[in-house]
């Protein structure tokens, strides 16, 4: 095997090891030590790869964020897309990578705070795809008098990153994709609609 070739796959492994236990744990209390023990690792090796745990750590969030970039991209079309077909999309995407899941909304909801700048850029092309299909969604409807398109996807971020707080915290029953997706679908359209139907 060529050294490239093998390189290519050490990393690989390593990160395999590194997402599963930054997806369960989160950053604070995730181990190398549990890293190395549970994927066979050396330390030497992870470190000859990853300089610290910061750097693992964003290499895991980096994969994330691109993935799930590349499947929403594939699956959407900003011309059509409606809130349903958006968020069917994302849950069919959690509920096979669960892992992503996980570390989505960890670092949504808890990210560590000297990382702020970097994780900002990893996540910069999904940020960017996001508000290419909230806007298409938003053009299609007729805005309250003073609220912008930025402005709405603005209190939508606010809110949905609210709603990732709030099942974070409810405890291991409440972590699934599906009850994910679905508090997400029902505060966009609260926003969107409100609470009290007119008459």
């Amino acid at each position: 095997m060529k050294q490239e070739e093998k390189s290519r796959k050490s990393r690989e492994h390593i990160l395999s090891f590194a997402f599963a236990e930054f997806a369960e744990h989160g950053y604070s209390e995730a181990s190398i030590n549990s890293i190395c023990s549970a994927g066979k690792i050396s330390k030497g090796l992870l470190y000859h790869y990853y300089a610290d745990k910061n750097a693992l750590y964003l290499a895991c969030v980096e994969k994330c964020f691109r993935e799930l970039t590349a499947y929403l991209s594939s699956h959407l079309d900003a011309a059509g897309v409606t809130p349903d077909q958006y968020f069917n999309v994302r849950l069919a995407y959690f509920i096979a990578n669960p892992l992503h899941q996980k570390l989505f909304c960890d670092t949504v909801v808890n990210p560590p705070q000297h990382l702020r700048s970097e994780l900002s850029s990893c996540r910069s092309e999904f940020d960017r795809l996001n508000e290419t299909m909230l806007t298409a969604i938003l053009e299609k409807e007729t805005l309250a008098e003073g609220v912008s398109i930025q402005n709405a996807i603005y209190q939508l971020q606010i809110f949905e990153d609210f709603v990732s707080t709030r099942l974070k915290n409810a405890g291991p029953e409440a972590k699934q994709a599906e009850a994910h997706s679905q508090l997400c679908r029902q505060s966009f359209y609260t926003m969107l609609y409100g609470l009290i139907a007119r008459k």
